[in-house]
Parts: structure tokens; C-alpha cells; sequence
């Protein structure tokens, strides 16, 4: 079966089109001929587990890593850098389509670098070497580097992992001073200049460089918006919310855990212990700065923040689905706008996202 692959989904795969059945193929580019010589059914489609490149695109690259192909962690290696800001924002545009949420704003693209950059995984030990999952199973793929990692994370897992037992390991790096956890009870990390405690167990950017990205959008926001008093639900060590200080505002910071780090990192925050998946009231303020987990915001949350006087939202999401969804939410329960929408890439060489939202509550 020859498949010409259309164009990229949020998957990572190609898909196309032939006798009327759908296909899902990985590691391809738009425009490619594929020969399918093997597929595994879903449910309504097909994804191809043996095939070959009939008539590549002229713009295919040699992948930089040897596990290409096997490990799960990236699937764009093949695809020159630059294109990668089309293809992510034709997928952020299918998303907001399929849902029926109206997209009324040009999404933008901002890269953060492509390689070394990040400074926090979860790694597999198997028999004293680190693993990575396979794509969509659980065999291991052990690595010596990865070419993502920042390049003193790679050299820690690597000296570390024969002293470890089997199992899974979350390992956080401070680039600066050379600290690591699970070593070190907490790291230093610095984000535009601003050093922030991250203890074990706490959340963190991926990268210092998105984390700067982020914030930095985050207090354009607050900027426009002219709030004075800002509320940062999950706030975690209080990234966001130091930023937010920084503009001036009264910040309040609520999530589950995190206290002592976001006590440390936003000197006179207010900080409220709270689940945010549970109902719960929120103190009035100007604007809302939310960036929840991938399964976003709960109903309960999007009706809490939809009767609190906040004008401005500033939503931050690493799951592009989930934060269509939610947008949609808001308009209906919030009356809320979609003013601007960016896609800072500090998953280079991944489909994964993380998205920028600006909504502003619709004037009566």
C-alpha cells in the first residue's frame, strides 16, 4: 500500500489517506511517499509498524541520535528545525478546529534553543544503565546521552545510574552550581537572573531557558493588563508569582504542596494550601495566572475563576487539547476572549507543546 503522508498530527505521526482507511505513520515529513508493509488496527484507523520511504522529501535530515526510531523521547530529529514552527502551529490550529472552539488569534512560535537544554528527567535504572520507554510500550531503550539533556544532567545520570536499583527516577539539575537531585535535598535554579529553591518532590520547568520564556510572557501579560493583584494557582515554587512581584502586584500562590519553596522563592507572597480539583472559593483579583496539570482545570475550577472578578487570565498548559477545552469553558461560563496565544518551544525536536494564553473577560 502507498501512502502519500498529508501532514503532521499531534501525535508525532504523518497520516494519509488510501482505500478509504486512515493511517498513522511515524517519522515522516508531508509530502512523502510511504510503502505500508505492516499496520496494527485501532479503532479506526491503522498505524504502520513496517514501512519504507518510497520518495523521501528533499528536506529530510539525518537524525543526530542513534536510538532515533526507538527510543520515545523525540520523534522530530529527521525535521529540519525551522519547519518545526509550522508544523506545531498547524497542530495547535487542528486542535482548536476539531474541538469547535474558534481560534481568533494567529498563534506564535517561540523557540528557546534546540539542543542540551533540559535540566530535569525521568529515567529508567535497568541493570546499572539508564532507559528510556520505547514509543507507546514498555520495553527499554538504555542510552549513554541524549542530546536534549543539558549536558551536565547527561554526565550525572550517567555516573549515577550504576549505583541505583532497578526502577524509575525523577533527576533535577542546577546548571549553575552543579547540584542534582536526588542528591541534594534541593536545587538552585536561576531564571533571568532570579535564583529559585527547588526542593525534591517540588515541580519545575523543564528548562531554564523555557522557564524565562514562560515568565517572561507572563508578566507581558500582567503588564497589559494593569493588574495589581495577581493570583497563581498551581503555583508550585512560585515561578510565575515571583515574576508577578517583580511587576509590583499583590500575589497570592495556591497549590498542594510547594509551601516552604514558594515561601523561600516570593518574600512576601502569600502563599494557600489548597486542591485545586476539589471546589473551593478564590479570592477576588485583577488577573489569574493558571497553569495546571495536563488533565487542565476541573469544571469546579473553571466555574470558581468564572465568578471571580478577575478581567485577565494568564494560562500556561503543556497539553494543547486540554487548554482548547478549557478556553472553550470560559467563554461559555466566563464570558472570556482569546487575545493572544503563544507556543513556546521548550520541547524542541517533540510534538509536545507548552501554549501561552492571554483571555480577557468580555466587557457587558
Amino acid at each position: 500500500m502507498l501512502i502519500t503522508v498529508q501532514k503532521i498530527i499531534s501525535s508525532g505521526d504523518g497520516i494519509g489517506w488510501g482505500d478509504g482507511k486512515t493511517y498513522f505513520i511515524p517519522r515522516v515529513l508531508p509530502g512523502e511517499t510511504v510503502e505500508v508493509r505492516e499496520v496494527v488496527p485501532l479503532r479506526r484507523s491503522f498505524l504502520a509498524t513496517d514501512f519504507r520511504i518510497v520518495e523521501p522529501s528533499p528536506v529530510r535530515q539525518e537524525p543526530v541520535c542513534p536510538l532515533f526510531g526507538r527510543c520515545g523521547g523525540c520523534s522530530f530529529l529527521h525535521i529540519p528545525y525551522p519547519l518545526h514552527n509550522d508544523i506545531k502551529c498547524d497542530i495547535v490550529k487542528e486542535t482548536f478546529r476539531q474541538q469547535g472552539v474558534p481560534l481568533s488569534v494567529e498563534p506564535r512560535w517561540v523557540s528557546v534553543g534546540t539542543f542540551r537544554l533540559r535540566s530535569r528527567a525521568k529515567v529508567h535504572i535497568f541493570g546499572g544503565r539508564p532507559a528510556f520507554n520505547r514509543r507507546a510500550d514498555h520495553e527499554l531503550v538504555p542510552f549513554d546521552d541524549c542530546p536534549l539533556l543539558h549536558q551536565g544532567l547527561a554526565a550525572v545520570i550517567r555516573d549515577d545510574a550504576p549505583h541505583r536499583e532497578d526502577g524509575e527516577l525523577r533527576y533535577e539539575y542546577a546548571p549553575r552550581s552543579g547540584g542534582w537531585i536526588p542528591r541534594d535535598r534541593a536545587v538552585e535554579k536561576v531564571v533571568a537572573g532570579e535564583v529559585f529553591r527547588v526542593s525534591q518532590g517540588s515541580f519545575f520547568q523543564s528548562s531554564e531557558q523555557g522557564a524565562g520564556a514562560l515568565a517572561d510572557m507572563v508578566s507581558g501579560c500582567i503588564r497589559r493588563s494593569g493588574a495589581a493583584a495577581v493570583l497563581d494557582l498551581f503555583c508550585g515554587v512560585g515561578l510565575f508569582s515571583r515574576f508577578a512581584a517583580k511587576e509590583g502586584c499583590a500575589v497570592t500562590g495556591i497549590d498542594i504542596a510547594s509551601a516552604e519553596d514558594f515561601a523561600t522563592n516570593v518574600p512576601g507572597g502569600r502563599f494557600l494550601k489548597g486542591d485545586l480539583s476539589r471546589p473551593m472559593s478564590l479570592p477576588p483579583v485583577d488577573l489569574i495566572v493558571l497553569d495546571p496539570p495536563r488533565a487542565g482545570a476541573a469544571p469546579s475550577l473553571i466555574e470558581a475563576i468564572s465568578r471571580n472578578p478577575a478581567r485577565d487570565i494568564c494560562y500556561i498548559s503543556c497539553d494543547g487539547a486540554t487548554l482548547v477545552r478549557d478556553i472553550g469553558r470560559l467563554a461559555r461560563h466566563g464570558r472570556f476572549l482569546l487575545m493572544s496565544l503563544s507556543i513556546v518551544d521548550q520541547f524542541p525536536f517533540t510534538p509536545r507543546l507548552e501554549l501561552v494564553a492571554h483571555l480577557t473577560r468580555e466587557e457587558t
